[in-house]
């Protein structure tokens, strides 16, 4: 069977003129990862924490059993600038678009995602000695909504619009061309690619198994949640109309802000 893509959704509501109300509203996943991300990473700018305690460094994990760097080595973004607000932008805005659409009312779906690249990341921060991943889990975010949700027309700067699968591959370009390397991008394009591929490309186009299936476990500390229904403390969202879904081609992830 073709792949199947959940319907384009408009862009977040704006923000309410009420910050309290605006947070309180926030979808509980994407609540949480921008919390940890913003508490973390002005802990670590402001003195509170050693920024190099919040850092992926093996050594330390391996003989001091320092385990809480598996967790903040993604939430610490680095040094507070404009790069930092345009990735908080990025996350806000993409991961609510994932929880409120492809994983609306299937929290536990969405956590295994996060797991499953969060993981990754991991990997890849021990074999190629990187002490901050936190940058490639939000283009990898943005790369999945990017292409489930490939032939959506986004916005960019200067007022360009293309079709959201391009998008990732722009951003890749934009960064460069202000003096990034792109490997931050391109290791959240990967991350971003393997887990879109193998939850969807490769059961819908090539007939293989669904390998990324989310356990049961999970479902049951997260279990769906039914119309109308609020959960996490969250009021019981709207029910947005659905469409009838259609194929969706699939492009490449993205990254955002600035190396670090």
């Amino acid at each position: 069977g073709k792949f199947k893509k959940t319907p384009p959704f408009p862009p977040p509501p704006a923000m309410s003129t009420d910050p309290a109300e605006w947070y309180r509203n926030m979808p509980f996943i994407t609540k949480s990862l921008l919390t940890g991300c913003v508490i973390v990473t002005l802990a670590g700018n402001f003195g509170l924490v050693s920024p190099f305690n919040l850092l992926f460094v093996w050594t330390r994990i391996w003989d001091h059993f320092e385990i809480w760097r598996f967790i903040t080595c993604v939430l610490f973004m680095g040094k507070l600038g404009f790069p930092f607000l345009i990735n908080m932008y990025f996350l806000y805005q993409y991961s609510l678009m994932l929880e409120q659409g492809l994983f609306e009312r299937k929290p536990a779906d969405y956590i295994y995602m996060l797991a499953i690249c969060w993981t990754v990341l991991l990997i890849f921060a021990f074999l190629f000695d990187l002490v901050m991943v936190g940058m490639p889990l939000v283009i990898a975010i943005l790369y999945v909504w990017c292409s489930v949700n490939a032939d959506t027309i986004v916005s960019f700067w200067f007022g360009t619009r293309f079709k959201a699968m391009y998008l990732p591959w722009i951003l890749l370009a934009f960064n460069i061309v202000l003096g990034g390397s792109g490997m931050q991008e391109l290791l959240g394009i990967f991350v971003g690619h393997v887990y879109f591929f193998m939850k969807f490309k490769y059961p819908a186009d090539h007939g293989g198994a669904n390998l990324l299936e989310t356990p049961g476990f999970v479902k049951r500390w997260f279990p769906d949640e039914a119309p109308g229904v609020a959960t996490f403390g969250q009021p019981a969202p709207a029910r947005r109309p659905r469409e009838e879904p259609r194929q969706q081609g699939w492009g490449a992830g993205q990254r955002l802000g600035g190396d670090e």
